[in-house]
């Protein structure tokens, strides 16, 4: 039934009708893009600038080539690098290290506390490699810096939904 009113009042009123609105990050000779969508967080920093900034994007202008980063109007020349967030199992593995070195480490005092467990250099070896593993790896593939240049770039895009 919502979905009957939906399609009744696009029809009626063709102004309602939403827009997919984002930005892409190409490279060049590759088929492959990465959308950014609005709502979605964007860690960038611009040009002439050290320091990076955390901000949502709130509206993107095709026409203009503008993104709104916290109803703030940028132009995507200005952009110099993104950060991103490193996909895949080396990230996700860092904290489930520190967890089982915390783990082992936890229940080998719990276990020498009420028990006749000794703790022994294993015991410290285990928990310290699993603890120092996941926190090197967690830091290593925490994040990746895509510098913008003319191989690389950010572009918005606007696709009708009509």
């Amino acid at each position: 039934m919502r979905l009957l009113v939906f399609f009744v009042a696009c029809a009626l009123f063709p102004v309602l009708l939403p827009a997919q609105k984002f930005i892409q990050l190409e490279k060049a000779n590759r088929a492959r893009t990465l959308k950014m969508y609005v709502g979605q967080d964007l860690t960038y920093r611009l040009k002439g600038e050290t320091e990076w900034f955390t901000s949502t994007i709130t509206d993107v202008q095709m026409d203009s080539q503008k993104v709104s980063l916290d109803l703030k109007p940028i132009p995507i020349g200005n952009i110099e690098a993104i950060r991103l967030q490193h996909p895949g199992i080396l990230r996700s593995l860092g904290p489930s290290f520190m967890i089982f070195g915390a783990s082992w480490a936890g229940f080998a005092l719990v276990g020498a506390a009420f028990d006749d467990y000794k703790l022994t250099a294993g015991t410290a070896i285990v928990s310290g490699t699993g603890l120092a593993s996941g926190y090197l790896l967690h830091r290593i593939f925490k994040h990746k810096k895509v510098k913008l240049s003319e191989r690389r770039r950010l572009r918005a895009v606007e696709v009708p939904l009509e």
